[in-house]
């Protein structure tokens, strides 16, 4: 029996990876992470800030202790890879929230996207944290701003490039997802608003910045192949649009259109690239 023809744009599995390399890129998206942290940070006002902080360090806290529950279950060493995931978390809150449902919300996220199936990562943790904070605390601080009737964050936008720049020539982010999500807004926008519309203030609204360039284009979310990856992007971006003008209790869009691309990024990846079995 003959194999199939081999893809040249498959890449190696993102989703397994071992503890060496998963330590070096948390490291590189943290550092990636500290402008845009900061910034936040000096626009949320020292009291704001400081419960923002006191949360980033509660939320490694607790992602540290499921890592080493779990990692003592099987007999391995704990390791500490946690800032990445801390640092989004807190970064795309819109406002302060209850500790006890953020810890909660960390708990489920990182358990069920990182721990529960070993090695192998299904979904971002932070995504299915911030999905399920949303979906369980709709009153507790979760609550999106009306994105589409509020001032660009152009400063948050701008801080996000450095840090992205550099992950992506360090080969870690995929500027296929970042141009394909971009084009995506781009065209949903001009097909439901027309040409006059001014689709490139989608990309300084609401977490649109980070939530793509960290999180979408990130190893763990998006498809294996590079073919896959261009789909992919152009669908978060249009349904950040889709979520964004037709669903008023989201009007950020951006967590729930990374949530549904990645569920669907494994089918994307068979679809394109499927191949006959010859006998």
């Amino acid at each position: 029996m003959k194999s199939p023809p081999t893809n040249s744009d498959a890449v190696p599995t993102p989703h397994q990876d071992t503890h060496g390399r998963r330590w070096q890129e948390d490291f590189q998206f943290t550092l990636a992470l500290i402008l845009p942290l900061l910034v936040r940070l000096n626009t949320d006002g020292q009291d704001v800030a400081l419960q923002r902080l006191a949360l980033l360090v509660l939320l490694f806290a607790v992602a540290y202790g499921w890592n080493i529950v779990f990692t003592k279950q099987i007999g391995k060493t704990p390791e500490i890879y946690q800032f990445n995931f801390a640092i989004l978390f807190s970064l795309l809150l819109p406002s302060p929230v209850g500790w006890g449902g953020a810890v909660l919300a960390a708990s489920f996220g990182w358990v069920f996207g990182r721990e529960i199936f070993g090695t192998k990562t299904v979904l971002s943790p932070v995504i299915i944290a911030l999905a399920f904070a949303i979906f369980s605390f709709p009153g507790g601080g979760y609550e999106a701003r009306q994105i589409l009737s509020a001032a660009s964050d152009q400063l948050l936008a701008i801080s996000c490039l450095p840090g992205a720049a550099w992950l992506l020539w360090k080969g870690v982010l995929s500027w296929r997802v970042v141009v394909g999500a971009m084009v995506g807004v781009a065209a949903t926008i001009l097909l439901m608003a027309g040409p006059e519309s001014s689709w490139w203030s989608h990309f300084m609204l609401g977490t649109f910045a980070p939530g793509i360039l960290f999180i979408a284009a990130a190893p763990e979310s998006m498809p294996r192949s590079e073919n896959a990856r261009w789909v992919y992007g152009l669908m978060v971006g249009a349904l950040i649009i889709l979520i964004r003008t037709a669903n008023p209790d989201q009007p950020d869009g951006v967590v729930f259109a990374v949530l549904l691309g990645s569920l669907f990024a494994p089918l994307v990846d068979r679809a394109l690239n499927w191949r006959p079995r010859y006998e």
